[in-house]
């Protein structure tokens, strides 16, 4: 008999397609405000942005000096005068919101995943943010739980993250358990210090360096395949 596996999963770029969210968000804020070359800016902001998100990980800035100085640094990188970043946050933040962009096949395969598995989304983020993606993707209905870093004050990759996780889901078996995630430094890097299996959704074939998960798998029908196989081992 298979078993029921608990499977954290990440959102952007596992579930959500985070890379082209954003770059829509920020051509249509360029669009907004009459900025001119909105594909540079948005590859622009790409780099800040996940530079500044990696430091969060890393504990060296705060989710609010993200929103403000990722703006800050953009502007003055193409000297873009007259605009409050903390006005442009809101405002991407907001495109960001209505974005329903998901991964290919992200939605076939969470709902098979659903109907043998027990499926928590886990995710660094802006509550309002993520939760109105989940909702207009129609991913968040998959998902018995979901898990904001915002909402809950913790962070990926910290354990107490994971702890308040575990602990809230209550009815778990850590041998069943698995966090899924496309990010080194934020999911496989949790899942190890909190002693959960990790499997990388490495659709890209980036380089695994230092961190390396337990397995990794490069689309999801490899994700379903390997799923099965450790359900009928569990």
């Amino acid at each position: 008999m298979n078993e029921r596996l608990t499977l954290l999963i990440d959102a952007d770029d596992t579930v959500l397609d985070f890379v082209n969210s954003e770059r829509d968000s920020i051509i249509m804020f360029c669009k907004e405000f009459s900025i001119p070359s909105g594909e540079k800016v948005a590859e622009k902001f790409k780099q800040i942005n996940r530079r500044m998100w990696d430091m969060f990980e890393r504990g060296e800035i705060t989710r609010e000096q993200i929103f403000y100085t990722r703006f800050e640094e953009l502007f003055e990188y193409f000297s873009i005068k007259g605009i409050d970043p903390i006005i442009a946050g809101d405002k991407y933040k907001e495109n960001m919101a209505c974005s329903k962009r998901i991964i290919h096949g992200a939605r076939a395969c969470l709902k098979r995943l659903s109907q043998k598995h027990n499926l928590y989304c886990v995710t660094n983020g802006v509550t309002r943010t993520q939760k109105m993606r989940l909702k207009a993707s129609g991913l968040g209905k998959y998902f018995k739980k979901v898990y904001i870093s915002q909402e809950m004050g913790l962070a990926k990759p910290s354990k107490e993250f994971f702890a308040f996780v575990l602990n809230d889901i209550g009815e778990y078996d850590l041998n069943n358990t698995y966090i899924i995630g496309d990010s080194l430094t934020s999911d496989i890097q949790g899942g190890i210090n909190s002693g959960i299996k990790t499997i990388l959704f490495n659709k890209e074939g980036k380089p695994i360096k230092d961190v390396r998960p337990d397995w990794q798998v490069s689309g999801y029908k490899e994700l379903e395949v390997l799923l099965e196989t450790l359900s009928k081992n569990g």
